[in-house]
């Protein structure tokens, strides 16, 4: 009775798992499948792994970096299966780079020989896979019809994580756009407006005053009130959620952050004007102070001012 003959059904399935684990490269998977297979293996004893299974576990080895061990597993194949190439390929390539030689001068050791077993172990997969379901079609072997149903399952499984994955970016790229457009929208709302800045920016619109709203405290410049009322009658066609933020000049010796009653304060007012210009509940604005170090502006007296942000419902 030969080798392959000796081998049990459970065997060779868990062989057959373990190589479709390495071919879409979950080398922990196959090597956890593979240290099953002591019992009941395909060796010319009873309780050992065959050659195919150390094959497997070596080149899965050495992709690891488990140089010794790969060596150690294709000795074992050669003596199970004398003059094996694969195996003498393996050996070799490990035994020069033990004696410090490059395999090629462009890579490191670890480098060229993972890239040799992941080279053998990919072509050498694809070969039992694929041959060894060509057979098992025409054979009616259970073992490699079993493998040929879990590697088209393993591939429809790739590909629909793929295609998941490309339909949420692709998702993502619209809501994004659709976002930019909206961002575009509002600021065209407010372009050319006399007195005021408009800031596109990735979250929102900014509004800057480009000069100060407050003559001290929370007392409106003469100017400021007009602007803040043609700023609130754009306001009144837009689907934007509105937040004001209150800024305050740093006092030398004073506290520079945490925000100010005074910050607080001139959103409040801001608010109240751009709520009777807009037709806006005034409890449809976010109100906020800013740290006092976070004015718009280098100059002590335009940053006795607000600044608006918009963004889009």
């Amino acid at each position: 009775m030969t080798a392959t003959a000796r081998a049990t059904p459970e065997h060779r399935l868990t062989l057959h798992r373990a190589r479709s684990a390495a071919y879409v490269g979950d080398l922990e998977t196959a090597s956890a499948l593979l240290a099953e297979l002591d019992p009941g293996g395909d060796g010319p004893h009873p309780g050992e792994p065959g050659a195919d299974a150390f094959d497997l576990r070596a080149r899965v080895r050495a992709q690891r970096g488990e140089y010794g061990a790969a060596d150690e597993d294709w000795a074992r194949v050669l003596a199970l299966r004398p003059g094996d190439p694969d195996a003498v390929a393996g050996r070799a390539t490990l035994a020069r780079l033990a004696a410090g030689r490059r395999v090629r001068p462009v890579y490191t050791p670890a480098r060229a020989v993972a890239l040799l077993a992941a080279a053998l172990l990919v072509a050498s997969t694809t070969a039992v896979v694929w041959v060894g379901t060509d057979r098992g079609e025409a054979t009616g072997d259970p073992a490699a019809a079993g493998l040929r149903r879990e590697v088209a399952t393993l591939r429809a499984e790739r590909d629909a994580r793929a295609a998941a994955e490309a339909r949420q970016r692709e998702a993502g790229a619209a809501a994004a756009a659709r976002h930019r457009e909206r961002l575009t929208a509002v600021a065209s709302a407010f372009a050319g407006l006399p007195g005021v800045r408009v800031e596109q920016r990735s979250a929102d619109v900014r509004l800057v005053f480009t000069s100060g709203v407050f003559a001290s405290s929370t007392e409106l410049t003469p100017a400021a009130g007009p602007v803040l009322a043609a700023v609130g009658r754009r306001l009144r066609t837009l689907e934007v959620v509105t937040t004001v933020v209150g800024h305050t000049v740093a006092v030398p010796g004073g506290r520079t952050s945490g925000g100010s009653v005074v910050g607080y304060g001139r959103a409040q007012v801001a608010a109240r004007e751009l709520a009777v210009a807009s037709g806006r509940p005034l409890a449809q604005f976010a109100l906020v102070s800013a740290e006092q170090s976070e004015g718009p502006f280098p100059d002590a007296r335009r940053n006795r001012t607000v600044t608006i942000l918009l963004r889009p419902e």
